[in-house]
């Protein structure tokens, strides 16, 4: 193998580890993402379903249940709005994590755009 040959295959080689580790840490992400969206939505479900059981057996204020309900439900949108930003900061931890375990001789990938003739 020539030496451009050898360069050639150490370029394809760091292109293919560095989007290898792009999506790992799309998908820790992710992973993250659901997460929080199954525990708040966990935790609406459970407020809710008590209030539905207090109002049912009326030992409580009905109006005072459905405001707890109400505070139940805005909370939950409010950190369901939440969600995004805080899988985008867990991306870019990632990336930053990654970027730190790299050994400090190894150059960062080459990308070229070829254009058509």
């Amino acid at each position: 193998m020539t030496k451009t040959e050898s360069s050639k295959s150490e370029d394809v080689r760091e292109v293919l580890i560095n989007a290898i580790e792009v999506e790992l840490a799309v998908l820790k992400a992710a992973v993250s993402f659901w997460r929080l969206w199954i525990e708040h939505t966990s935790n609406y479900v459970k407020t809710t379903g008590m209030n539905l059981s207090s109002i049912r057996s009326s030992d409580k204020n009905i109006k005072q249940v459905l405001l707890e309900a109400v505070d139940a439900s805005r909370e939950t949108a409010r950190l369901m709005t939440e969600l995004p930003k805080k899988a985008a900061e867990d991306f870019l931890t990632e990336l930053a994590a990654i970027e730190r375990k790299k050994p400090p001789g190894r150059p960062p990938a080459k990308r070229r755009a070829r254009a058509k003739p």
